[in-house]
């Protein structure tokens, strides 16, 4: 169990700690200081040289120190730092954890002493033994066991008794085998090992990892040893790590998209225009509607990957989703063909959730498409909704949950299911069991970055050969309103002869989007930047819609360009487009209120139902206001 966790900047100054350490410390609130100020005057040397190693290596620092208590008391802590790197490769800052040795360290000092003790000195050593947070144990040179205290119970689920007399070497997990045996004859040579950490199987079947301290005694041809289960300590590291691999992938994954979905606008919309204007050609229509395709699969690929990286827009809305499920029905029979039985029960009174219903849907399509996919011979498929609580017991157990009321969807396959190692890893992007060239393994990587974004929780139950059911776990909301599932509103025309000021830097997209307008009828104005834009705006009076993209150069973006064109004009409509929107006009995955958006790239027809909608809102607004 990992006592104390806090962060420091490079130079040692600590910027954070847990309640733990802060009530070990005695700090209040906010305070921050020197770590090296809190060590044992006689350690801050041994501390200060292993940590600046650290430092000029970039690597993970452990060491054995005395930190002082706020009553002004020094126990011993194991601390361990491990640098967090920023993009130029130097360290950003320090996460560290101290997990308190102290008992153990006395208890290990006592043990080296214990030989030719009286029975009074070994009654205390055996109350030490019996209270220490870690295992404390003799073994032979060959790994058997000799003596356990009792601790073992809690570490790997056996009685001490169990353990004496069996080798440990049987329940080391087999890839770390080889490394303990050399560091065995290591500690017999008397050369020091840095860290003995191995995973053990426990006697439930699960996987614990203990990190070892060892001494051999000639004398008594035994290792005196003190084992700590570290499982809450790697967790963490993982977590770490696994935030720092996201948080990579969404800026590679944001920086790229800008720039792609600018160009797939471009080839969609012309493969679009040449499908329409080559019906009689067979080949070159077919060749249009294989780009087409080609850029669809494209933009595809791209929203799963900012899905996973959670840096999608999300548009929530109040939702109903059993009329969402309900919309779906005729979609996933075509979709997933006649083998595949299809039921879906919606729950009655069920509660409304707060979702992205068009995102919603992909994340239902998704699971539906790999449950078909489990069922090559055909199956059974069940969607089932319901009301949900998850308990705070619930949330302790699972990273990211939050208890509370939540709105479940179930997706029931009867298929051929996944062992545990597989369920494991079903999450991580581009990871699948598909053979190549039949998956790009981000299908259910989206589905969670979704679900996580939407701020809810999703899990996975699996039996192979009796199939599997994924629950996604929504947020309820008590808000009113009209929901989302249950209609469609009508637009006026897909065409006008509204006046657009267009404003995009890219000189291809802004070109086909004139084009574009221009076909549907309305008349347009297309300028560079926002510099641009504000002095068009400044010298025509009779604009109906602000139509620009989000990510622009000279310093002012979409967002910027909108504020400054509302205080020209407070009742001109603004319509937004980005294959990346940054921070911009979102704001914690969630599109700021009352913001259009429209996502490249994009069809013909989905950029004028999007003006058309904008247009229509603004104009039955200004009506209503009069």
């Amino acid at each position: 169990m990992v006592d104390m966790a806090w962060t420091a900047l490079p130079d040692g100054t600590i910027d954070f700690v847990n309640e733990k350490a802060r009530i070990y410390g005695g700090d209040a609130p906010g305070d921050a200081h020197n770590l090296f100020e809190s060590l044992h005057p006689d350690d801050r040397q041994t501390f200060l040289d292993r940590w600046k190693g650290s430092f000029r290596k970039g690597e993970t620092c452990e060491v054995e120190t005395r930190w002082l208590r706020r009553d002004g008391i020094y126990r011993w802590f194991r601390i361990r730092i491990i640098p967090v790197l920023g993009e130029d490769g130097a360290v950003d800052h320090w996460f560290g954890t101290s997990a308190d040795i102290h008992d153990a360290h006395q208890a290990h000092e006592a043990l080296r002493q214990a030989q030719g003790a009286n029975e009074a000195v070994l009654a205390r050593l055996q109350r030490v033994l019996d209270h220490s947070v870690d295992a404390i144990c003799s073994f032979t040179a060959d790994g058997t066991c000799v003596e356990m205290s009792i601790r073992s119970k809690d570490i790997w689920g056996y009685e001490p008794a169990e353990l004496v007399g069996r080798n440990f070497g049987d329940f080391i997990h087999p890839d770390d085998r080889e490394r303990s045996g050399r560091d065995n004859i290591d500690i017999r040579a008397g050369r020091p090992v840095s860290t003995m950490q191995q995973r053990y199987y426990r006697k439930d079947g699960g996987i614990v990892y203990i990190q070892w301290s060892s001494v051999w005694s000639d004398e008594e041809q035994l290792f005196f040893n003190i084992a700590r289960d570290v499982s809450a300590q790697i967790e963490a590291e993982s977590r770490l790590q696994q935030s720092q691999r996201l948080e990579t992938l969404g800026q590679l994954t944001g920086g790229v998209a800008h720039d792609f979905n600018n160009l797939l606008t471009v080839i969609l919309g012309n493969a679009e225009f040449l499908a329409e204007q080559l019906p009689e050609h067979g080949d070159l229509h077919r060749l249009a509607v294989a780009m087409q395709d080609a850029a669809e699969r494209g933009s595809a690929l791209n929203r799963r990957l900012l899905a996973f990286a959670r840096r999608q827009a999300l548009e929530p809305k109040i939702t109903d989703v059993n009329a969402l499920m309900g919309s779906m029905d005729h979609l996933l029979r075509r979709t997933l063909g006649e083998h595949v039985e299809i039921e879906i029960v919606r729950a009655g009174g069920l509660w409304r959730g707060f979702v992205d219903p068009a995102q919603m849907e992909a994340a239902i399509l998704n699971l539906c498409l790999n449950a078909r996919d489990a069922m090559p011979g055909g199956g059974r498929l069940t969607i089932e909704t319901a009301n949900a609580y998850l308990d705070g017991t619930y949330a302790a157990s699972h990273e990211d949950v939050q208890p509370g009321q939540y709105v479940m969807v179930a997706v029931t396959d009867t298929g051929q299911g996944m062992p545990p190692d597989v369920v494991n890893r079903a999450f991580e992007p581009f990871f699948t069991t598909k053979d190549v060239g039949k998956g790009s393994g981000l299908g259910l990587s989206m589905v969670y970055g979704f679900v996580k974004q939407s701020g809810g929780h999703i899990k996975i139950y699996s039996e192979v050969g009796q199939g599997s059911v994924v629950r996604i776990y929504l947020p309820r909301t008590r808000e009113t309103g009209d929901a989302a599932g249950t209609s469609t509103g009508k637009l006026s025309s897909l065409s006008g002869s509204d006046k657009i000021l267009l404003v995009e830097d890219d000189d291809l997209v802004r070109s086909h989007v004139e084009k574009q307008l221009r076909g549907l009828g309305y008349r347009v104005v297309a300028v560079a930047n926002g510099p641009e834009a504000i002095e068009m705006l400044d010298k025509v009076a009779d604009f109906d819609l602000l139509f620009t993209d989000v990510v622009m150069p000279r310093g002012m973006n979409g967002q910027q360009l909108a504020a400054e064109a509302r205080r020209l004009r407070p009742e001109l409509p603004v319509l937004f487009t980005s294959g990346y929107t940054e921070n911009a006009i979102i704001h914690h995955g969630r599109l700021d209120p009352g913001v259009h958006l429209l996502n490249k790239p994009y069809r013909r027809e989905e950029m004028a139902r999007k003006v058309r909608e904008v247009l229509d809102e603004a104009r039955e607004a200004a009506q209503q206001a009069t």
